[in-house]
């Protein structure tokens, strides 16, 4: 899938490589977790620091996955985001007007993991079958 998006998180933490398939794609479970907790924080049903106890990966992968598959207008808005800048254990405190902006602009871009799947599959050679000599 993507060597970039790999490489980007194995330098942030080899353990982030666990939320890949042997394909080097993200798993579909994976985004449609990250998709969750968006959805989550959006609705108020989970604080940053709610999140950052339950699943810290959420941040280093949706910032890798924008990185990989956003927009520019979605980078804008994630480097906007207040939450994103280290949200604290215990500590709580209210999603921005500029949090919210990012979240749901990144919604969207999560649910299209599914058609970018299929056209870098599309795109990877396939096997002839023939053997060479």
């Amino acid at each position: 899938m993507s060597d970039f998006l790999v490489a980007y998180l194995d330098t942030i933490d080899e353990q982030l490589l666990g939320y890949f398939d042997e394909e080097n794609g993200l798993r579909p479970d994976t985004v449609r977790r990250m998709r969750f907790y968006t959805t989550a924080l959006l609705d108020g049903s989970f604080t940053p620091a709610a999140l950052i106890e339950d699943w810290p990966d959420w941040f280093d992968l949706t910032s890798a996955y924008v990185v990989t598959y956003g927009t520019e207008e979605v980078e804008k808005y994630e480097e906007a985001a207040i939450f994103l800048e280290g949200p604290v254990i215990g500590g709580d405190f209210p999603l921005t007007e500029a949090d919210r902006v990012y979240l749901r602009a990144l919604e969207p871009v999560l649910d299209m993991y599914p058609e970018i799947r299929a056209t870098e599959e599309e795109k990877r050679p396939r096997p002839t079958g023939r053997v060479s000599r």
